[in-house]
């Protein structure tokens, strides 16, 4: 057997690229994944993702990751072609704005749901720096070709739509297991890259007119069904020979997520103890931390132990200071206010879980029918 030719036929295949691409990431500092399995939702069969890098930052009590999932594709006879037309940024059944996170941070999960978030997100991000990695798509892709290196005649899209399925339902993968594998306060978010090692095109219809012309990288927003549920999804096509360009901007876009999300956490808690949609999100946390220690100290001094399971906090606008209210019974509220243990323990609780250091009282909301 003739070892060189093993040499040459293998790189033929897309190994060559997926190395490259590692490597190239970990010259840049990415940590990178190989070849990952999943399970596939619809067909219950396991799939093989090519590579997942992520660069994580540590960021006041949370850890931000921005994370790549990549796809590598070699094609030796054919060009990938995206066939593209006008974009309409106002058409009501698109999302150009896709935003892929995950948070098990009770301000940051709050931040990311409230209206209009993922949209402000990209204004934002570009704003921080980042260049080219969340753009606004140029053009609407809607469909794709390989089409042969010789003659031009179409092939088919077999290897470009499994690119962007394997893509998208690794995404819904990963973002179905975060919640029972991570556990400490943390923050991802997702891109997605399908790097081909052959020559990219678009082929722009207006009207009756098709132009030609080559491309280095290219937005897709992709509509798919994962977990039965439509999600919509940025897939960022990139030509093999512009992947190291591109990945600089990727650098820019963690630094920013850095930026960004330590804001949003800012701005949670700059109101949180006034605003109860905020402070809903947190009373139970700080139920659990000075429930049992009051309804002990009540206990002491009434001779009733009263269930403070459920706790919330409440601004007294006119009085400027914060009320602690729960079913403490009203032969407590003169002892609880007066007491320095109680009172000190409340304090820090305050402090640690709604970033309030100001006055506060207790109140009594015991129902008395």
């Amino acid at each position: 057997m003739d070892l060189r030719q093993l040499e040459a036929q293998i790189g033929k295949t897309g190994y060559v690229l997926e190395n490259r691409v590692a490597q190239e990431l970990k010259s840049a500092a990415w940590s990178v994944i190989s070849n990952k399995y999943y399970v596939d939702d619809a067909e219950q069969t396991v799939r093989e993702i090519d590579l997942i890098a992520y660069q994580v930052s540590k960021v006041q009590h949370f850890d931000i990751y921005t994370t790549l999932i990549i796809s590598c594709k070699k094609s030796e006879s054919n060009v990938w072609a995206l066939l593209s037309r006008d974009v309409n940024l106002r058409d009501p059944n698109a999302d150009w704005w896709p935003l892929h996170t995950w948070s098990n941070d009770k301000a940051i999960h709050f931040q990311l749901n409230e209206p209009g978030t993922a949209r402000r997100y990209h204004e934002q991000v570009a704003r921080l720096g980042v260049a080219d990695a969340l753009t606004r798509p140029a053009v609407e892709v809607f469909a794709f070709q390989e089409m042969s290196v010789i003659n031009g005649a179409p092939q088919n899209d077999r290897s470009i739509f499994a690119a962007v399925s394997s893509l998208m339902k690794a995404q819904g993968y990963e973002l179905g297991a975060l919640p029972a594998r991570k556990k400490s306060p943390s923050i991802y978010q997702f891109n997605l890259l399908s790097i081909v090692d052959a020559a990219l095109v678009r082929l722009m219809f207006n009207g009756t007119k098709v132009v030609c012309s080559s491309l280095d990288a290219e937005h897709y927003i992709a509509r798919y069904i994962i977990n039965k549920k439509e999600t919509f999804a940025r897939i960022r096509f990139i030509q093999a020979d512009f992947f190291a360009r591109a990945l600089q901007d990727y650098g820019r876009l963690h630094l920013a997520n850095c930026q960004w999300f330590a804001s949003e956490c800012d701005f949670f808690y700059a109101d949180a103890f006034k605003n109860t949609k905020k402070s809903g999100v947190l009373d139970g946390e700080f139920s659990r931390e000075v429930g049992w220690f009051l309804s002990w100290r009540t206990e002491r001094h009434t001779g009733t132990r009263p269930d403070l399971s459920d706790l919330f906090v409440y601004w007294h606008e006119e009085r400027k200071l914060l009320q602690v209210s729960g079913a403490f019974g009203h032969r407590a509220i003169p002892f609880l206010n007066a007491d320095q243990e109680a009172k000190q323990r409340v304090a820090r609780a305050l402090k640690n879980i709604y970033r309030y250091e100001g006055p506060f009282e207790f109140e009594d909301n015991e129902v008395p029918f």
